[in-house]
């Protein structure tokens, strides 16, 4: 057992550790035990006002000078508070402050507290290492079981399959950092199962937050080991190459006019369209059509209208041409019928391509990227292609940015920001896919204007600050980790707008932002 801190009190230590363990517990599992977790936190704050006193007892200016994070934290709320002045719906300003509630209440209380850090933190990457393991075990369990009657992302049932990415890599980073510090036969057996089930679940949920973290976070927990360099320059050359490769494949390809004959079998006349670049499994969508033959083929096969929705409220029309596409078919009379009973079945339910059966996890969410930004060239509506959409957020969010450069629109106003930008840029997207910015750093931005971004990024770079240099110390380094974790999904997610989101990122702003240099001891 780590040795108490000086002054600090035995039942007080044992309140703070019950509560760090639920609440690591709970992170990838529950949202009502991430509560209960911060309750019980709050009730050992409270016990340990009570056992030693007021938090400014026995600590000297320079403690407090010391936790910037804190500081940080107190302003950001603080001016988000204020931003509700200009706000015109406090209703929902003081929903969005409540769902940020845990970014203010982790740091202040774990900042604040008497507890003793090293063991808390140790505790902690114990308990949400068996949670992470746990959870990834009961996710596959349940999609094996019913696989092929679910999409990838209902794999995670607990919490958001992104924020369960983010909670799977950071832990791996910390196992793997510890183990190449220590070479620990525990740390060893830690990183091999969370590295398995935590792998085996990014990719059958098709998580592309998991794909880029992994690798990301194994040369962040590398280079702070100060170990093996040139394990890490080859890591990252091949990480660069992959990256590289798939960038290569979703450039526009063009059909080629010398190779589009220009009748069926049956004399029709087909209809190319050379200058759309979107393909299914390597073959061109619109070239070799033939929309009398394809009507009349589809009508003997099937009692759905060609010109109707399938059974995903898609387009019939579009859904069968890629999937004749997909199997390599022209979309005429002779391609409708090599279709088996089956694959009509298939296309009447929505199933869009072959490559539905033929691919599986992250490789069947590539597949999809790939369409969403072909689609996308070739001038399709982006609703509901979570890759594309995301540039008419940006694109709305900095339409409300332009208007109020100052002090944003205030965190009670960002929610009908939008719906007035949407309709001001008259843009594509369908109204239930008319979003928020999905960028936390915008996100700020708008609510509260620069001064709000600004000091966002401050509490960053305060707790990452101390782990830029290799070292033996650890906390430091796992403060750089976790900032690298949840700034990149920062970029690609409002991750502080979700209860396991916040949670995530206040515990570990708390755990990891008080200096233990300048702590009581």
């Amino acid at each position: 057992m780590s040795k108490m801190h000086k002054g600090s009190n035995p039942s007080v230590q044992r309140t703070y550790d019950a509560a760090l363990i639920l609440t690591a517990i709970a992170l990838p599992f529950s949202n009502f035990l991430m509560s209960q977790g911060a309750f019980l936190l709050v009730i050992a704050w409270a016990v340990d006002r009570w056992k030693n006193g007021p938090i400014f007892r026995g600590r000297s200016w320079a403690f407090w000078q010391s936790q910037l994070v804190l500081w940080g934290v107190l302003a950001l709320f603080g001016w988000q508070l204020m931003s509700l002045l200009w706000s015109a719906d406090w209703t929902y300003g003081w929903r969005a402050l409540r769902i940020e509630l845990p970014l203010l209440a982790f740091p202040l209380i774990l900042i604040s507290g008497r507890w003793n850090q090293q063991r808390g933190m140790n505790l902690v990457q114990h308990a949400l290492a068996v949670a992470v393991i746990a959870a990834c075990v009961a996710c596959l369990w349940m999609g094996y079981h019913f696989e092929g009657k679910m999409q990838s992302r209902d794999w995670s049932p607990f919490i958001s399959h992104i924020r369960f990415s983010l909670l799977i890599t950071f832990i791996w980073g910390w196992w793997l950092h510890r183990w190449m510090m220590q070479k620990e036969v525990v740390a060893g057996i830690f990183l091999i199962l969370i590295g398995l089930f935590g792998g085996l679940f990014t990719w059958k949920v098709a998580s592309l937050t998991g794909a880029i973290l992994f690798p990301a976070v194994t040369l962040i927990a590398w280079w702070i080991s100060n170990k093996g360099r040139m394990i890490v320059l080859t890591i990252a050359g091949f990480s660069a190459v992959a990256a590289a490769f798939f960038c290569w494949s979703l450039r526009p390809v063009y059909p080629d006019a010398a190779t589009l004959i220009e009748t069926t079998e049956k004399g029709a006349f087909y209809e190319h369209h050379p200058d759309r670049c979107l393909r299914e499994n390597e073959h061109h969508v619109w070239t070799f059509l033939a929309w009398n033959e394809l009507e009349v083929g589809w009508a003997a096969r099937s009692e759905l209208p060609l010109n109707g929705l399938d059974g995903r409220h898609q387009e019939l029309r579009m859904t069968l041409m890629r999937f004749l596409t997909s199997k390599g078919l022209a979309k005429d009379l002779a391609g409708v019928a090599q279709l088996s009973n089956r694959e009509i079945g298939w296309i009447e339910s929505g199933v869009p391509t072959i490559l539905e059966f033929e691919h599986h996890g992250l490789q069947r969410r590539l597949d999809a990227v790939q369409f969403e930004i072909w689609n996308a060239l070739d001038g399709g509506n982006p609703s509901g292609h979570s890759i594309v959409q995301r540039l008419a957020f940006l694109r709305a969010a900095f339409h409300i940015y332009r208007h109020h450069p100052v002090i944003g629109v205030g965190i009670g106003d960002v929610g009908q920001s939008f719906d007035w930008a949407y309709s001001e840029l008259n843009s594509p997207l369908a109204p239930e896919f008319r979003l928020r910015a999905h960028n936390q750093f915008v996100t700020f931005l708008i609510a509260g204007g620069p001064l709000n971004l600004i000091l966002w990024a401050a509490i960053l770079l305060t707790l990452a600050w101390r782990g830029v240099r290799p070292g033996d110390s650890s906390l430091p380094h796992m403060a750089l980790l976790f900032v690298c974790v949840l700034a990149l999904s920062c970029l690609t997610e409002d991750t502080l707008e979700t209860q396991a989101g916040v949670t995530f990122a206040g515990f570990f702003i708390g755990l990891l932002g008080r200096r233990t240099h300048a702590q009581i001891q």
